[in-house]
Parts: structure tokens; sequence; C-alpha cells
């Protein structure tokens, strides 16, 4: 992410140096890529509704087994968005941050504030805009650890792919039986989603 943010935003050496209009510029674009992801999942999650509500009327094991893959297709997507959009809103609390510094750019040079934070590397300064909301957390730490989670998930993708698929095609036996409505099968399979990226 910390290259991202640099590519994005740092043509100067130092983001305090950035103009006032690029950083509310940059803000907008994030704000407006946020959304579009939001709604791309909010899509998902009613195809996938509508997956399980077809499920319900399903005459065969193979069609069942159809429907359950492209529930997992679709359950992987959102998986990848949902990491998308988190590092999104770690580039939006950078942003944030740094535009309150820079509109209170006057008031903060009257005070030996303003010096520490120039005599910061943009790496450092970097890290404390985005620390400042997060509670101190190390962003570092945080994204290493995602994308350790990302890696053991794709090697052992065959694995996982069967038990999810597993786990799908009961909630379609639920669904079909009475037990679970699609609406709810669809909610209990974001909840396992939201758990993975946690």
């Amino acid at each position: 992410m910390l290259s991202k943010l640099k590519n994005l935003f740092f043509r100067s050496k130092n983001p305090l140096d950035m103009p006032i209009e690029k950083i509310r510029e940059s803000k907008i674009k994030l704000d407006v890529k946020i959304k579009k992801l939001e709604e791309e999942m909010r899509e998902i999650d009613r195809s996938i509704t509508k997956l399980f509500e077809r499920a319900r009327e399903a005459e065969s094991k193979s069609e069942e087994l159809t429907i359950a893959t492209k529930i997992k297709t679709l359950s992987q997507r959102k998986k990848q968005l949902q990491y998308s959009h988190a590092l999104l809103n770690k580039q939006l609390r950078f942003i944030d941050n740094l535009l309150i510094i820079k509109e209170n750019e006057e008031i903060l040079k009257s005070t030996p504030l303003w010096n520490t934070l120039r005599s910061m590397s943009p790496q450092e300064l970097e890290r404390h805009l985005i620390e400042m909301k997060i509670d101190s957390e190390n962003i570092i730490e945080t994204l290493n650890i995602a994308l350790g989670i990302t890696e053991d998930m794709l090697s052992g993708a065959s694995e996982e792919h069967d038990r999810d698929i597993e786990d799908i095609l009961s909630t379609i036996q639920a669904v079909k039986a009475g037990e679970l409505e699609a609406e709810d099968a669809k909610t209990l399979i974001s909840r396992d989603e939201k758990k993975l990226t946690e």
C-alpha cells in the first residue's frame, strides 16, 4: 500500500508539499472508487441470494453443484473486493489527515509541531497520518499479515474450494428443505467471508 500511496500522491518528496487542491481531488477519486466497490459487493450479495433461490428449484445434484460453484466464484470475487476496499479506506484515512493538516497549515506553522512534521521522512509522516485514525496500529504489520493470509488461501485453493463447495451445498439443502430462506443463506455465506477477511 505504501508504494501505491507514493505513486498516487507523492510527486514531491514531502506529502506536506502537496497542493491542497490535489489532496481534495485525490479524496474525491478515492470516495468514488470506494462507493463503486461497495455497490459491486451489494450486487454480488443480490446475485448470491438469487442463486440460492434458484437452488431451491434444482432438480439434480449436478444442477446444485453448478449453482454452488457459481456462488463460490462470486464469494471469491467479493473477498477480493473486500481486500481492495480495506486498502482504499487506509489510503483515505491518510488523505483525510493530510487534508486536515493542510487546511490548518497557517495555524500549525506558528507552533513547534509544524517543524516536527516537516522533519519527518515521507514514510514516517505517512505512517503517522494513517495511524492517527486506527489507534496506533502498525499498518505495515497489518498488511503483511493480510498478504500472508492471501498467500495461504492461494496455496491451499483446491482444498479450500472443496470445503467451501461442501458448505454451500449443505446450505442449498437447507434452503430446499425450507429450513433456511435464500436471504439468510446469503447472509450466512457473507458472515463466513467476513471472518476470513478480518
